[in-house]
């Protein structure tokens, strides 16, 4: 390869490596928060690096150009999620003996956490939001229960069926509890916008403006100078040496 091609690869390839500086993203993860990100982030064509830390979990990084459009797709998706919460984590056999209305309250707090991520496993469901209306007094002095009443919050893809998906949601809610009726059951469909793939455009002063018009100009006219004196050593090198100083190398002994 010629010295001007060597010149010239090495200048695209600064170019290459300045516009492709990553960014961090999101640090202090584990290694299902990590993969989650990383898989939303690529099925969005947004490349991703995850790195373990060790005891300071994994982070994820991104081309700093995209990083609108992945804090954007993040918060549509809603990951990381948080861990997966269990009903035996929410009594833990070590506890101490807590009342029956706190415990009741806990009880439908992680019935509604499990009930979200249920729903997330649809096909079509981006994110999920779940409330019951439970009787906390319900059995306390002979009183009769009020009816159960749930409503769930979707978002969910724009090439979805929303009428199809709302009988999914409502035949699921409806067989995870005995005591509640079909109409007792709302759900609130939002479609997921559309994620922002590319960065805002920036309005420059002017003084910053003619500011990094000068700095291309220089980096430019620096690199046109550094091809021009490679063309010139190559010329140099490959012209041919005139009549008289061939012919006194003849003569030389």
């Amino acid at each position: 390869m010629s010295s001007s091609r060597r010149l010239a690869c090495g200048a695209m390839m600064i170019a290459m490596l300045s516009a492709c500086k990553e960014e961090p993203l999101l640090k202090g993860l584990d290694q299902v928060q990590a993969n989650e990100v990383i898989t939303t982030l690529q099925r969005n064509n947004i490349a991703a690096e995850k790195a373990d830390h060790g005891k300071s979990g994994y982070s994820v990084a991104i081309n700093k150009v995209d990083l609108p459009a992945a804090v954007d797709l993040l918060r549509t998706y809603q990951v990381p999620s948080p861990p997966r919460m269990e009903i035996a984590q929410m009594f833990p056999g070590d506890s101490l003996v807590s009342s029956p209305r706190a415990e009741k309250a806990r009880l439908y707090s992680a019935i509604e956490q499990r009930l979200e991520q249920s729903l997330q496993v649809l096909e079509g469901v981006v994110n999920a939001r779940v409330h019951v209306s439970y009787d906390i007094d319900a059995g306390e002095n002979g009183r009769a229960p009020r009816p159960v009443h749930l409503s769930a919050l979707v978002s969910y893809e724009p090439d979805s069926d929303p009428a199809l998906l709302i009988g999914d949601v409502k035949r699921f809610l409806k067989n995870s509890f005995a005591e509640v009726a079909y109409e007792h059951i709302s759900v609130v469909l939002s479609r997921r916008p559309a994620p922002q793939h590319s960065p805002p455009v920036r309005h420059l002063p002017p003084a910053a403006a003619s500011l990094s018009g000068w700095r291309l100009g220089a980096i430019v006219a620096g690199l046109a100078l550094l091809l021009s004196v490679g063309l010139w050593w190559r010329k140099k090198r490959a012209a041919p040496l005139p009549a008289r100083a061939i012919s006194d190398e003849c003569r030389a002994p």
